[in-house]
């Protein structure tokens, strides 16, 4: 596994060992990632404009997503990638 660390925090990118297959979306996906990572790298000045830059990028997949998928499609894939965001940061009560 490598670690990416960018001036918004530490990303890991996990790599697939050889015998796993990886898709060519999923290195499609990779690299999209990989490319956005870097552009908020380089164009971000403080952690106001990465914010700014990642509503920005949330705001063009919604665009997309409607435009492709059609309005309710569109919406459930906002619904769920909202869903996974909310666990992902959820604090943990010990």
């Amino acid at each position: 596994m490598s670690v990416l660390i960018t001036n918004v925090g530490k990303v890991k990118v996990v790599n697939k060992s050889n015998d796993e297959f990886m898709t060519n979306a999923d290195l499609r996906l990779q690299h999209y990632f990989q490319n956005l990572l870097n552009m908020v790298e380089k164009t971000s000045k403080s952690a106001e404009d990465s914010i700014l830059l990642a509503g920005a990028m949330m705001s063009v997949a919604r665009v997309v997503y409607y435009d492709t998928l059609g309005p309710q499609q569109g919406q459930q894939v906002m619904d769920n990638n909202v869903a996974d965001f909310i666990e992902l940061i959820k604090p943990t009560i010990h």
